[in-house]
């Protein structure tokens, strides 16, 4: 596990590389991240769920990986979820676990395809982070998402104010965009890595205006 994330985070903003890492880790990745633990798909869903009770609501899993998120989702009823990632071999993975209407490559901090107001709700789990989705993507994210609509999102602690994630939140907030809606509790993301991968981290709810 220490050594795909060391190379997951030395691809720095290098997305072809970036890709090229998740291709190759796809295979092994669901063992790897059970190994220690992973906490965020079972945070994020859980406060998706809890702001988001219409379960046909179209749902964007913005960065899918190999589909943790879509199938615990698909477990607790919702039935329209398209994943998007920027890693083929992440998204054969997700494919597998048919809990997707549609897939695609994808990256965040890019235009994306979807017509404004595409989405009812908006996941995003261990994807904002340094060196992966920026923050910058989270007006991406709003557009596509329609009023009264929610972003939830796992942020860990040393990166959402260094990053620049609490600034462009707080920026879309100011701006009408759309408002803090909930906020989990602190937790460890990777409570069974060793220490320099154990940071705490929450999860952030946003509400489209």
């Amino acid at each position: 596990m220490t050594d795909w994330l060391e190379r997951v985070y030395t691809a720095g903003n290098d997305t072809a590389k970036l890709a090229e890492v998740y291709d190759a880790w796809a295979d092994e990745y669901d063992d790897s991240v059970g190994q220690v633990g992973y906490t965020n798909p079972a945070v994020v869903t859980a406060l998706f769920a809890r702001l988001m009770p219409d379960v046909a609501a179209p749902v964007l899993d913005a960065g899918c990986g190999t589909g943790l998120i879509g199938h615990m989702l698909g477990l607790v009823g919702y039935r329209d979820v398209t994943g998007i990632d920027l890693s083929p071999g992440m998204l054969k993975r997700a494919a597998a676990r048919g809990c997707y209407r549609a897939l695609s490559t994808a990256v965040l901090g890019e235009p994306l395809s979807f017509p404004d107001a595409a989405f009812a709700g908006v996941v995003a789990s261990g994807v904002f982070t340094v060196g992966h989705a920026p923050a910058s993507a989270f007006g991406e994210i709003a557009r596509v998402m329609r009023p009264g609509g929610v972003f939830v999102v796992s942020i860990t602690d040393p990166v959402y104010e260094a990053g620049g994630f609490k600034a462009a939140i707080d920026k879309l907030a100011a701006g009408g965009t759309w408002e803090r809606a909930a906020e989990s509790g602190s937790y460890l993301p990777l409570p069974g890595a060793d220490d320099s991968h154990r940071h705490p981290g929450r999860v952030y709810a946003m509400r489209r205006r």
